[in-house]
């Protein structure tokens, strides 16, 4: 499963909660693999504050979020976290062998 989150800031998504539902509902509908696009936050002619990353900073909160929140950890296989392309960050989900939902029910912020 892939969900765009251009346009969207970290206050919106990760520390909202938000993402945590995200992850969840995904895991309801029995997906093997979430992959949230967060574009790579370069080439806009400002220099980030942060070095040694080719993400942005709403990459970074997600990414911290997924590798340290131990709630997330009943949905995920944080281990598998794949942060190889600067655009997306993409996470193996646990096997639900009888899922309960058959579309994502969130309501994010326009």
């Amino acid at each position: 499963m892939q969900i765009d989150l251009h346009g969207y800031h970290p206050a919106e998504i990760v520390w909202s909660g938000v993402l945590a539902k995200i992850v969840e509902q995904a895991w309801e509908m029995g997906e093997r693999e979430l992959i949230l696009i967060h574009g790579h936050g370069r080439n806009r002619g400002i220099t980030p504050g942060f070095v040694n990353t080719n993400t942005g900073f709403f990459g970074l909160q997600i990414r911290s979020a997924l590798r340290h929140d131990k709630d997330l950890r009943r949905w995920i296989h944080h281990t598998t976290l794949d942060c190889s392309n600067p655009g997306l960050t993409s996470v193996s989900l646990k096997p639900n062998r009888s899922p309960v939902r058959s579309s994502l029910d969130l309501n994010l912020p326009d």
